[in-house]
């Protein structure tokens, strides 16, 4: 990466990172082995909210685990960005008034569909780094 120096950021800096990336992966267990998703998300009051199809896995591994999370960006060249990763309490939000809300925010390019559960993941722990100017 040419030299750019990395530099560690507090839990502040990565929650406020998370704020716009959009897509990220979560990590979680699949027949007691580790899995990886993509996902579309926002944050909310300094929680991961995501979005998964109804009509996969991922909603039944994620009721009351524990995950991780992880969102970046970098330059296309690869000399600034950031990385950011979470764990947390995942819960499905079942709250009628939220799941309206949240039914009409874009929080996945893909296609979507009525059947499609939302997910918060309540974040305990924080690490991130940062190399170059990647803001």
């Amino acid at each position: 990466m040419g030299g750019s120096r990395a530099e560690a950021l507090s839990h502040g800096e990565c929650l406020d990172l998370l704020e716009g990336a959009g897509v990220g992966r979560v990590v979680y267990t699949k027949h007691a082995m580790p899995a990886i998703d993509l996902v579309g998300y926002t944050m909310r009051d300094g929680a991961v909210i995501i979005r998964s199809s109804g009509d996969s896995d991922l909603p039944a591994a994620l009721r009351n685990a524990v995950v991780a999370f992880q969102a970046d960006r970098f330059s296309s060249d690869l000399t600034a960005g950031w990385t950011v990763s979470v764990v947390g309490h995942a819960t499905e939000i079942s709250d009628r008034a939220e799941l309206a809300r949240l039914s009409g925010a874009a929080l996945t390019p893909w296609a979507t569909s009525p059947a499609d559960r939302f997910h918060k993941i309540t974040v305990k722990l924080a690490s991130g780094t940062r190399i170059g100017d990647g803001r």
